[in-house]
């Protein structure tokens, strides 16, 4: 019937989305195994021989930026805000979104667990250097995952005046931002972030190259987006139509509050 798709059009779209979704599955599996294993052969080979304490690797789930809120501080996985966002992402695309999220918690604790009991020596000293780069890899997928995720919004939310006024002092104009970030969502390898830097009191756009590189040092992140496949591709045939809609989307009230909880001023 004119007007409509075919039954085999719609089943072999379908069958498209539902093999995408397996391979992302099967490759989180992969990369799970071959973590785990990684460690543990890089946890036998650095086992402290003095059985000396080593320094805690987390924080107190009552201090700090992201005190009281599950995740990244209290090393417990965070849930997923929301399971849909009408005209933006759907429930499949955040549940293998989150899946992802998952994936690189898992690969935190295990990296940290591994850490506890690492020699510290210079006989280790590579051994050791791998198990904090992974680490550091995964505490920032982790917490960038978690900054991204709370600050999708379900409806357009209108950014307060306050977000305004820093926005034109640090940015020129809403457009201009707007435009910045598009430029910075392009070339990213996995996140395009808007940033606060105390050091010269100043906002940026940063695109990051992966979870290991491309952040200034000391910068607060206030609007993160992922633009790796993972973040769009059950929704979406390209990366510029999604960071189009995810602009629409910004929680500006969450914003506010991540810059007034580090502002110098």
């Amino acid at each position: 019937m004119a007007g409509y798709p075919c039954i085999e059009s719609v089943e072999k779209e379908k069958a498209v989305h539902h093999q995408a979704d397996h391979e992302l599955a099967n490759k989180g599996k992969q990369r799970r195994h071959f973590f785990r294993a990684s460690i543990a052969f890089l946890g036998v080979s650095v086992l402290h021989a003095s059985g000396a304490t080593t320094p805690k690797e987390t924080g107190l789930s009552f201090e700090g930026l992201l005190k009281d809120k599950p995740g990244f501080q209290p090393r417990r996985p965070a849930p997923l805000p929301v399971k849909e966002i009408p005209d933006f992402l759907s429930s499949q695309q955040l549940r293998g979104h989150y899946k992802v999220y998952r994936d690189v918690f898992e690969e935190l604790l295990t990296a940290e667990q591994a850490l506890r009991v690492a020699s510290r020596d210079a006989a280790h000293a590579e051994a050791y250097a791998v198990l904090r780069e992974r680490q550091v890899r995964a505490a920032n997928a982790v917490l960038l995952h978690e900054l991204y995720f709370r600050n999708l919004a379900v409806h357009p939310v209108e950014p307060p005046r306050f977000v305004l006024a820093n926005i034109s002092e640090h940015m020129g104009t809403m457009a201009t931002w707007r435009e910045d970030f598009r430029a910075g969502a392009r070339v990213a390898g996995e996140w395009v972030t808007l940033v606060y830097d105390p050091y010269d009191d100043r906002w940026h756009n940063l695109p990051l190259a992966d979870s290991n590189a491309g952040v200034m040092i000391g910068t607060n992140p206030l609007v993160v987006c992922d633009v790796a496949e993972h973040a769009w591709s059950h929704d979406y045939g390209d990366r510029e139509s999604y960071i189009e809609r995810f602009l629409e989307h910004v929680d500006w009230t969450t914003v506010a509050k991540r810059y007034r909880a580090v502002d110098r001023h």
